[in-house]
């Protein structure tokens, strides 16, 4: 009889492998494990819990394990789980490793082209993931061991990596560093309007093209000066500014020459005897000093530097005499008193008239 139900619980070993992990932790309090085959632990547990209650009655309990009252049954260790459709292999337990191959409990070995992500936080497995030769930066590595790049960037011509994309590409001197995004060498810099590398001249280069790095090229018509290029007028802009090329612009109060090539003062009112030298302002020319009472200059009188006595300046260094007054010598600006010589009234200087007396 106890031989029967030592047979009914062979035949029910299977239930408790399907439920091995329920076993164990409702067994492992009243009985102890035996690791045998990879996977599979021994448990002793009562011989009477392996007996549904009607066998129970009159039965010898005594089981098959050393200790009276207990069995010895087959299970699935901790971390294992019973195969699909055996009841006698149990294989390890892996949370995730879709793409690997679960070799311990917890333990995943990814198939070739995957790598392993764990959870560090729980150290627990997520999956395996596809990997590819330089990890695929800016993109996703497929399946197929190819970059699938995020948006702004393309493929490398063999699929391992994502480059960044600038449509157009950066110009020369320039690279793209980031979707859209180009970054110039030095010497060069980002143009506004094309929005890619070009040639860069400091401060510009006016009238004029940027070569090279700090190098301008003139249009006809303009020269360089410094860095940038400005209009040219060969015959000059004297006292004025070139505007164009061979063009002056004069400021206010000067006025253009016939040639146009020079800005000459202008003075509302005639300088006499003195020249206009800027707006409005007048200089006596040599000779001549300002007439009193003038305050630009504008009329100049001559000047005698020793005076003129009994006479009148008339021209530079020059006097003429008042009437009844002669030079007392030639070329000389003092001027003498005439007096009567003889009955024909005829006037000599006052300086003889004293002698004959």
């Amino acid at each position: 009889m106890l031989r029967d139900k030592m047979l009914l619980c062979a035949g029910i070993v299977g239930i408790f492998v399907v439920f091995c992990h329920g076993a164990q932790l409702q067994g492992a309090p009243r009985g102890q494990f035996n690791h045998t085959r990879k996977g599979i632990c021994i448990l002793e547990v009562p011989t009477i819990d392996l007996l549904s209650p009607e066998d129970r009655h009159g039965a010898n309990l005594r089981g098959n394990s050393s200790r009276d009252g207990y069995s010895k049954i087959e299970v699935c260790c901790s971390g294992y789980a019973r195969k699909p459709h055996s009841h006698y292999e149990c294989h390890p337990v892996c949370d995730g490793c879709e793409h690997g191959n679960c070799t311990a409990p917890g333990v995943c070995a990814c198939k070739r082209g995957y790598i392993l992500i764990r959870d560090t936080q729980h150290n627990t497995i997520n999956d395996c993931v596809p990997t590819c030769p330089l990890g695929c930066l800016n993109g996703i590595c497929t399946n197929t061991g190819a970059c699938s790049c995020n948006a702004g960037t393309v493929p490398s011509k063999d699929g391992k990596y994502c480059l960044p994309h600038c449509t157009g590409g950066c110009g020369q001197g320039g690279h793209c560093t980031g979707p859209e995004h180009c970054t110039c060498d030095d010497g060069f810099a980002i143009d506004v309007k094309t929005n890619k590398c070009g040639y860069y001249c400091e401060g510009g280069c006016g009238e004029g093209t940027c070569i090279g790095p700090n190098t301008c090229s003139c249009k006809p018509g303009y020269k360089l000066q410094g860095n940038t290029c400005i209009p040219d007028c060969p015959k000059g802009c004297l006292n004025g500014e070139c505007i164009a090329p061979n063009k002056c612009s004069c400021k206010p109060g000067w006025t253009l020459d016939i040639a146009g090539s020079k800005c000459t003062p202008h003075c509302s009112e005639t300088c006499l005897n003195g020249d206009c030298v800027a707006p409005d302002t007048c200089a006596c020319k040599n000779g001549y000093v300002p007439a009193p009472g003038v305050t630009k200059n504008e009329k100049c009188v001559a000047h005698c530097p020793s005076g003129c006595p009994n006479g009148v300046c008339s021209a530079p260094n020059f006097c003429i005499c008042n009437p009844g007054f002669i030079k007392e010598a030639k070329g000389s600006n003092l001027c003498i008193r005439r007096v009567r010589r003889s009955i024909h009234y005829e006037l000599i200087p006052e300086q003889l008239e004293t002698l004959e007396e």
